[in-house]
């Protein structure tokens, strides 16, 4: 297997971009079992989608990653110390709307984060990564676009 230092660049980036699918993992399942009000039967389901498409993309990323004789990360300490995204057991409490406010957040870190990555991959040549990392890259556009659109918001309305 390739060590990181073969690729720092993109191997590095996308073992961030897995830590940050995996802090996802865990927010939308907290989301998804606390969220409280009028919303919660959208929502709910909502975040069930959202936590089943975040672990497809989970297993594709570190496969893409596997297949070219990288090593993903897959420790939950290394999730923790890779991962540019926080989570809180408080959030629970979180009304809906501030949930839905979190994860713009968390998507739009991760697609910038994502985005940093796609360049480094066709700068390396690596064209699987870069043509999987698109393909995140969409879904996670249309997820802030969709999550905007409920707080009654344009798509990159807050961005910073």
């Amino acid at each position: 297997m390739k060590q990181e230092a073969d690729a720092p660049t993109t191997a590095t980036m996308t073992n961030h971009i897995l830590a940050n699918v995996h802090t996802l993992h865990v927010k939308l399942h907290q989301y998804h079992w606390y969220v409280k009000g009028p919303h919660f039967f959208a929502l709910h389901e909502k975040f069930e989608e959202l936590y089943d498409e975040n672990e497809e993309w989970f297993d594709k990323l570190a496969e893409v990653l596997l297949a070219n004789g990288y090593r993903p990360i897959s420790t939950t300490e290394k999730f923790l110390e890779y991962s540019s995204l926080k989570e809180d057991g408080a959030d629970k409490y979180l009304s809906a709307e501030r949930m839905v406010e979190n994860l713009v957040d968390d998507y739009r870190v991760t697609r910038d984060l994502t985005t940093r990555t796609i360049e480094m991959a066709g700068e390396a040549e690596a064209f699987v990564l870069e043509d999987t990392l698109i393909g995140y890259k969409e879904a996670l556009d249309k997820n802030i676009w969709m999550l905007q659109a409920f707080l009654g918001k344009e798509p990159h309305e807050d961005d910073k």
